[in-house]
C-alpha cells in the first residue's frame, strides 16, 4: 500500500496531526493557553496527567481484547471526543486545584484513546510507512500549533476545544476509505490485513535482546526528557516561551528526515539513532552553563523526539516481524514512554525543594547528561542500532516476496512478452518449476527431442542461455511488474516512490 493509495496519507497524517496539535497546545506543560496550572498538592498537571495514562494505558494492555473489537474502537472514539474536548473546557474555565486534577483525567483518557487508536490503525503498514507518516502527522501538529498561536488567544482556546472531536472526525473517515479499499479485488489481494493484525490481542510479543535494549533506551530517553520539562518548570522567565520548543523541534524532525529520505541510502532511519545522545548532550550542556536555555531546550526536545518515532516505528517493525498483537505492542511502547516521563517529573518535583544550595536546573541538567550517556553506552548502543536494522531489512525481503505477483500471473504475461507459443509456454512451466525434459515430456504425450526443441526456442526467444539465466530472467520481470505498479500508483496520487525502508 502507498502512503496516497485510496487517499488514505492525506486524512491519516492529518487527523493524528490534529492530535499532536491538541497536546501541544492544551496538555503540554507548560502550555501556551494555562501555562503550569497546578492540582492537588502543587502537583503540575502534566505529573498528573501522566499517572493516569500510567493506569489508563495498563488497563489497555489487560483489556487488549476487548479494545480491539469494532466495539471497543467506538467506546475509545466516544472516550476520545467527550473526553478531550471536556478536559479543554475545564482548564478554559478555571485553574482551582481540583478542575485542573479533573482535566487531568480526562486529559489521559483522551490522550490514550486516540493514540492508541491512530497507531493501531496505520502501524502495520510497509517498512519505512509508519515512520514518515508518524514524522508527518507530528510536523503537521506543530504547524496548526505554531499558526494558532499567531491568531491570538481566542483562536488558540477555540482550536484547542475543537482539536479531539476534529481528530475523532478524520480517524472515521480513514477508517471508511479502508473499508472500502478492503472490498475491491486488489485490496483483497494484499497479504498483510491491517484489521486482523490490530485485533490479534491475543498474541504476546517475545522480549528478544535488541527490544530489550530499546525498550530501556526509551524509558531512559523519556526520563531525561522529562527532567528538561522540570528545569523548564523550574527555570522561571527564562522558560516563559518553552511551548514552542516542541513544536518547532517536531518541524525540524521532519525536515531532517525529510533530507534523510531524500539524499541518503536506505538504512537512514537507524542512522538517525546515533544523532539522540549528542543531540542531548549538548543542548543539557547549554542548559548546566545558562547558555540560551530555550536553544538548548530545542537541542533536547529534538533529541527525544528522533528516538520516540524511531523506536515507535521499530516496535511495528517488530510485531510485523512476529505476528504479535499491535494494539499490545504499541500500548505497551507508550506505557514505557510515560513511566519514564512519570518518574522524571516526580523526580524534578521531589528534588526542587531541597536543592536550595544551588541552582536546580544546573544539578538536573548535569544529572540529566549522566543519564543520557550512561543510556548511549550500555543502554541502547550503536551494536544494537544495527540489530533493530537486521530485523527491518528481513522485514523488507518478506515485503518485497510478499509484493511479488503469484507465479502462474506472471508466467502468463511473461510468455506473452517474449511471445511463446501454448505449447512452448507449457514447458515454460515446467522449466521455472525444475523439472526434466524428460518429466515435461511424459506429462505432455511428446517425444523428449520436441520438448528439448521448445526449450531451446524459449532461451532464444528470452534470450538466455540456460535454465539458471531462464529464472533469473523471470524473477527480474516479477519485480519489474511490481515496481511498475508502484509507479503508476505513484503517479496517479502524487505520492513519493517508496523502496524498500526509504523514498526517492
Amino acid at each position: 500500500m502507498t502512503l496516497n493509495s485510496e487517499g488514505l496519507f492525506p486524512a491519516r497524517f492529518l487527523g493524528f496531526g490534529l492530535f499532536w496539535a491538541w497536546l501541544f497546545l492544551a496538555v503540554l506543560s507548560p502550555s501556551p493557553l494555562f501555562g503550569r496550572p497546578l492540582g492537588f498538592g502543587d502537583v503540575p498537571f502534566e505529573m498528573c496527567e501522566l499517572l493516569v495514562r500510567v493506569i489508563v494505558l495498563i488497563g489497555a494492555i489487560a483489556f487488549a481484547r476487548r479494545f480491539s473489537t469494532e466495539r471497543g474502537k467506538r467506546i475509545q472514539l466516544l472516550a476520545a471526543l467527550v473526553c478531550g474536548t471536556t478536559a479543554t473546557v475545564l482548564l478554559l474555565a478555571s485553574e482551582q486545584t481540583g478542575i485542573v486534577f479533573a482535566a487531568s483525567v480526562l486529559a489521559a483518557v483522551a490522550e490514550c484513546s486516540l493514540f492508541l487508536l491512530w497507531m493501531t490503525f496505520f502501524g502495520y503498514m510497509k517498512l519505512g510507512e509508519t515512520l514518515a507518516l508518524l514524522v508527518a502527522s507530528y510536523a503537521m501538529g506543530a504547524v496548526i500549533c505554531l499558526a494558532t498561536l499567531f491568531a491570538g488567544q481566542t483562536a488558540m482556546s477555540a482550536t484547542s476545544a475543537v482539536l479531539p472531536a476534529a481528530s475523532c472526525a478524520a480517524f472515521v473517515l480513514s477508517t471508511r476509505y479502508h473499508a472500502a479499499s478492503e472490498a475491491s479485488a486488489e485490496q483483497q489481494k494484499e497479504p498483510e490485513n491491517l484489521r486482523a493484525y490490530a485485533q490479534n490481542s491475543s498474541a504476546h510479543l517475545s522480549f528478544t535482546r535488541p527490544l530489550a535494549k530499546m525498550t530501556i533506551g526509551l524509558a531512559l530517553y523519556s526520563f531525561a526528557f522529562s527532567l528538561y520539562l522540570g528545569i523548564a518548570a523550574l527555570g522561571g522567565n527564562s522558560f516563559s516561551k518553552a511551548y514552542i520548543v516542541e513544536p518547532t523541534s517536531a518541524v525540524a524532525l521532519a525536515a531532517i528526515t525529510l533530507l534523510a529520505f531524500r539524499f541518503a541510502q536506505t538504512t537512514t532511519p537507524y542512522a538517525l539513532y546515533r544523532i539522540v545522545a549528542p543531540l542531548f548532550g549538548v543542548g543539557f550542556a547549554l542548559l548546566a552553563l545558562h547558555v540560551q536555555p530555550l536553544i538548548a531546550g530545542l537541542f533536547v526536545t529534538l533529541g527525544y523526539l528522533t528516538f520516540e518515532v524511531l523506536s515507535y516505528n521499530d516496535f511495528c517493525n517488530i510485531v510485523k516481524a512476529s505476528d504479535a498483537s499491535l494494539l499490545k505492542t504499541i500500548a505497551f511502547a507508550r506505557l514505557v514512554n510515560s513511566l519514564g516521563m512519570l518518574v522524571g517529573w516526580a523526580a524534578g518535583f521531589a528534588l526542587s525543594p531541597h536543592l536550595q544550595a544551588a541552582d536546580p536546573s544546573e544539578l538536573l541538567a548535569v544529572f540529566a547528561l549522566l543519564v543520557v550517556l550512561l543510556t548511549a553506552t550500555l543502554a541502547f548502543t550503536d551494536k544494537d542500532r544495527v540489530m533493530m536494522l537486521s530485523i527491518a531489512d528481513d522485514r523488507a525481503v518478506q515485503e518485497s516476496e510478499e509484493s511479488l505477483p503469484d507465479r502462474e500471473t506472471a508466467m502468463a504475461t511473461f510468455a506473452q512478452r517474449v511471445n511463446l507459443s501454448p505449447r512452448e509456454t507449457e514447458v515454460l512451466g515446467y522449466l521455472l518449476a525444475g523439472r526434466t525434459t524428460s518429466f515435461a515430456a511424459e506429462k505432455l504425450f511428446v517425444a523428449e527431442s520436441t520438448v528439448r526443441a521448445h526449450v531451446h526456442n524459449i532461451y532464444r526467444k528470452a534470450d538466455v542461455h540456460s535454465r539458471m539465466e531462464l529464472l533469473d530472467e523471470f524473477e527480474r520481470y516479477r519485480h519489474e511488474i511490481t515496481s511498475g505498479q508502484q509507479e503508476q500508483g505513484n503517479r496517479e496520487a502524487g505520492a513519493p516512490k517508496h523502496t524498500g525502508n526509504t523514498f526517492v
